[in-house]
């Protein structure tokens, strides 16, 4: 019976991280150990150890990578020039684009972040909000222009939005009949009727 193989140094660490985003998504943090990593890796648990010193080590990179990709899709658009109501829309289509791109990482990103040490969480917590600022921004310009309801809670009007977009990836299947710009524009048709001034 032959033993598994080590990991070669010319490994990419990507691939490792691959493995760890299906595990965590489809098992849960807490219910994915290191041996199930290496077993699904086809390796030594001890050879994966002298690549990644932990499991934190995994969620942390994949965390902070997945919410770094949305503030490079987001934040541009939300300090761009033009209508509130535009940039929102670019801002929800890019957002659906960052979670198709990847669904299996963007539910980890979404979910499991909460598993982080305190450090970390903390991190996280202070990139996501961050992250909030910049569709606070958005819809706080779009109050001032005239075209937002002014009497809306900016807060729980962009949680709102957030939450229905981050529901995307429960349900999207890329051999769906629309693409993922196709469903944002559908999406943030929807979602900017629920803010338009009603006055």
């Amino acid at each position: 019976m032959g033993t598994a193989p080590a990991i070669s140094p010319s490994t990419p660490r990507s691939s490792i991280l691959d493995i760890a985003v299906r595990l965590f998504g489809s098992q849960g943090y807490t219910g994915t150990s290191m041996r199930d990593i290496a077993k699904a890796f086809g390796v030594l648990p001890g050879s994966l150890y002298a690549h990644i010193d932990s499991k934190e080590t995994l969620l942390v990179e994949i965390v902070e990578t997945g919410i770094n990709h949305f503030l490079e899709a987001v934040e541009p658009i939300a300090a761009a020039e033009g209508s509130a109501g535009m940039r929102l829309r670019d801002a929800i289509r890019a957002h659906i684009i960052v979670v198709t791109e990847n669904p299996e990482r963007s539910l980890v990103v979404f979910h499991q972040w909460r598993f982080l040490g305190d450090d970390y969480r903390e991190a996280a917590i202070a990139k996501r909000q961050r992250y909030e600022r910049a569709f606070i921004r958005i819809l706080e310009d779009g109050i001032a222009e005239g075209v937002f309801d002014q009497s809306l809670n900016v807060r729980i009007a962009v949680l709102t939005i957030l939450g229905a977009l981050n529901w995307t990836p429960e349900w999207y299947s890329p051999k769906g009949t629309a693409s993922p710009a196709e469903i944002g524009d559908m999406m943030a048709n929807m979602l900017l009727r629920s803010l338009m001034f009603k006055g």
